[in-house]
């Protein structure tokens, strides 16, 4: 049931293949689509999932419960929550959407009180009279005060379960009218009236082209025209295929190939408007009714509104799960949501059984804090959602530490203020035309090479200001923190960490002074500016981590100062780079200095954060060059870009100057991450960051 972890794509912020009008519209109905989803989610109007849409039959294969698994989960419509209390074991079900909830407390509730035939009407064939002739005496007393407000209102209006929520409502759409209009009747006739498979097979093969154009329909309205929303996809999620042409298409023939007359009810349902007595979850199945009874009214389900990590905070001591059954909600998450959950996790699962089951839309393991669990992807060939490009399952046996990240060591610093900002700002753009005169001055008071000072001419003034100024403009800095993996070293000890063009030290300050006692044996911050290492020196020390820290002021291009001042050759667990090596005129000795630093055969890991010329290819989807340009207009925007920030002595990152070490590490294995984000004062300036992490080879 397991494979090899394949290969990482990176991922970026949302994009189109084209620029112009195009783009901006594109992007504007994927951020009103988002906003629309979320207050859904937020406001808990109605549920998006009427149907569990993650195939249980894949979980059982790998997760293999009992009675002594204890399972944490997202409830859904509660589909998959009953499949896991059927295998035996007690589950904790969670939902942001208090409508959700509701959901799986009423089929909790009917459960517990309705006879199987009378629950089999109800939530099978779509029976609203009866719910409503058992919902105020017979099942709304065994409901919690939430579910009851929900479902006072809901009730009186509810036509159907099969066509509810957002969900139900795409797919009423896609049934009712888009087969209508392309004339595809054939398929309710064939699988529906007829529950002849292979008619309907017969029938594809006749109508191709309209399957086709079906098809396409489909992938633009989801894409395009934002009705993600209403299959519950955020644009985060949908951004992880989009670099795929004709995902439908694909999902159209994976389920083609399973029974949808007798066994694929999620296809069934929906093409039907209900189930069938064969064809139906198995809760709705007779033969599981009784267990399931016993199990809910021995207190076997707890169904918690909220995230995921506001219930494990709230787990009572003494509580450890051994599943967390995550469905595809992470393909939802940043880096540092994903860390936060994982942290909350470790903290309370059974280290000795713990295993984490997720999906995901993309076909690799789609976030660095995932690929540290060393998951294996599971054999899902099976599936009858046919919508995943990928399941996972991985332990989480304390080999990786999820520590939470930190902001500060102490209280947040004073923000800089419009007037700092300017004064830095002015500074900055001035330098150039200031430089040779303030190099000329520090080369007299020091022997410094001509980087080494112009790098300390360029600071030296902005020290005081550097951080809070730098706050607003240095965005992947902490994105590389959360993406690092905190983890004991084979041959035991802690981790060293070199930080180079660490400056002030701000980077350590994204783990907690405690994450560091226990995590790291030594950390050396090297820079070329003495002004700065000023700053790192007292902020240390000020911690009391000056028996951790070393502040060492060093050329890391001159390979005989790394030798001389530095770690050896191979004892390094982790190199970075936050927003300096676009800084470092010998970026290629550099990069080779940082690898010959690092420990061999994956015990090392190599970290950048800065300014990259382009979004890479994820956010081209795969097309144009390296960097992700595709057209004149963005090659024309990228460029003046790039003079800006050269008149700085900053030259964003190209692919071909980390192709220099793809031979040293392992560029592929970790996702990347990128976006744009806007320099301050300069709304119009909207340049890539990016965070690269990569282990040695």
């Amino acid at each position: 049931t397991a494979k090899k972890t394949p290969r990482a794509v990176g991922r970026s912020e949302p994009a189109c293949r084209t620029m112009g009008p195009i783009k901006l519209i594109n992007r504007l109905v994927h951020k009103i689509a988002d906003m629309t989803m979320f207050k859904i989610v937020g406001n808990d109007y109605t549920y998006l999932y009427n149907v569990s849409w993650e195939d249980p039959r894949i979980d059982h294969t790998v997760c293999k419960c009992t009675s002594d698994d204890h399972v944490i989960t997202i409830a859904s419509a509660g589909c998959n929550t009953f499949d896991y209390i059927i295998e035996g074991a007690k589950v904790t079900a969670v939902d942001l959407n208090a409508a959700q909830i509701a959901l799986t407390d009423l089929k909790a509730a009917a459960i517990r009180t309705l006879e199987f035939s009378e629950f089999f009407r109800i939530f099978a064939k779509n029976d609203i009279q009866l719910l409503r002739s058992k919902y105020k005496d017979v099942l709304r007393p065994l409901m919690s005060p939430r579910s009851q407000q929900f479902w006072d209102a809901k009730v009186p209006s509810l036509k159907s379960f099969m066509y509810s929520g957002t969900s139900g409502v795409l797919a009423k759409f896609v049934v009712r009218v888009i087969f209508r209009v392309l004339g595809l009747g054939f398929i309710r006739r064939t699988l529906i009236e007829n529950k002849n498979l292979n008619e309907f097979h017969e029938q594809c093969q006749r109508h191709k082209l309209r399957l086709s154009v079906m098809c396409w329909v489909i992938d633009k309205l989801i894409s395009n025209a934002g009705l993600a929303l209403l299959a519950g996809v955020p644009s985060r999620q949908l951004e992880l295929g989009l670099h795929r042409k004709n995902n439908f298409v694909t999902v159209f023939k994976r389920l083609c190939d399973t029974d949808l007359v007798k066994d694929n009810y999620f296809y069934f349902g929906y093409i039907g408007g209900e189930y069938s007595e064969e064809c139906c979850p198995r809760y709705l199945k007779e033969v599981h009714y009784q267990t399931l009874r016993d199990a809910i009214t021995a207190g076997r389900l707890t169904l918690f509104e909220g995230t995921l990590v506001e219930c494990l905070k709230q787990t009572k001591p003494g509580v450890k799960y051994t599943v967390a059954s995550l469905l595809d909600h992470m393909d939802w998450m940043p880096p540092h949501m994903i860390n936060e959950e994982l942290h909350w996790l470790q903290q309370n699962m059974d280290q000795t059984k713990a295993r984490i089951f997720w999906r995901s839309f993309s076909e690799s393991v789609h976030s660095a804090p995932l690929v540290w669990l060393n998951p294996q992807r599971v054999d899902d060939s099976t599936d009858r959602v046919a919508m995943y490009w990928s399941t996972w399952i991985a332990r989480l046996d304390g080999t990786v530490r999820y520590d939470l990240r930190t902001q500060y060591w102490s209280k947040q610093p004073k923000k800089a203020d419009f007037f700092s900002m300017i004064s830095t700002g002015i500074k900055i753009v001035v330098f150039p035309i200031l430089q040779s005169f303030k190099m000329k001055r520090i080369q007299g008071s020091s022997a410094m090479s001509d980087h080494q000072s112009k790098m300390e001419a360029f600071y030296q003034s902005q020290k005081d200001e550097y951080d809070a100024f730098r706050e607003q403009m240095l965005h992947a800095r902490p994105v590389l923190a959360e993406c690092m993996p905190i983890r004991q070293p084979k041959e035991g000890g802690k981790i060293v960490w070199v930080d180079v063009g660490g400056g002030t030290a701000r980077n350590l300050e994204f783990f907690s002074v405690e994450t560091i006692r226990a995590n790291f044996s030594k950390i050396v911050v090297v820079d070329v500016s003495t002004s700065l290492l000023e700053v790192a020196t007292k902020r240390v020390a000020e911690q009391g981590l000056s028996d951790i820290v070393q502040c060492i002021e060093c050329d890391f291009c001159d390979p005989q100062a790394v030798a001389a001042k530095l770690p050896q050759t191979g004892t390094c667990d982790w190199v970075t780079f936050s927003y300096s090596l676009s800084m470092i005129p010998m970026k290629e000795a550099a990069l080779k200095s940082a690898v010959s630093l690092l420990k061999p055969k994956g015990a090392g890991v190599l970290g950048i954060a800065d300014f990259f010329y382009g979004g890479g290819l994820r956010a081209s989807f795969g097309l144009g060059d390296t960097d992700g340009i595709t057209n004149i207009f963005t090659r024309i925007y990228c460029e003046l870009t790039r003079l800006w920030f050269k008149q700085d002595n900053v030259i964003l990152l190209k692919q071909r100057v980390l192709d220099t070490i793809k031979s040293d590490v392992d560029m592929d294995l970790v996702p990347q991450e990128r976006f744009r984000k806007r320099v301050p004062l300069l709304p119009m300036l909207r340049p890539w960051h990016g965070v690269l992490v990569a282990p040695t080879r």
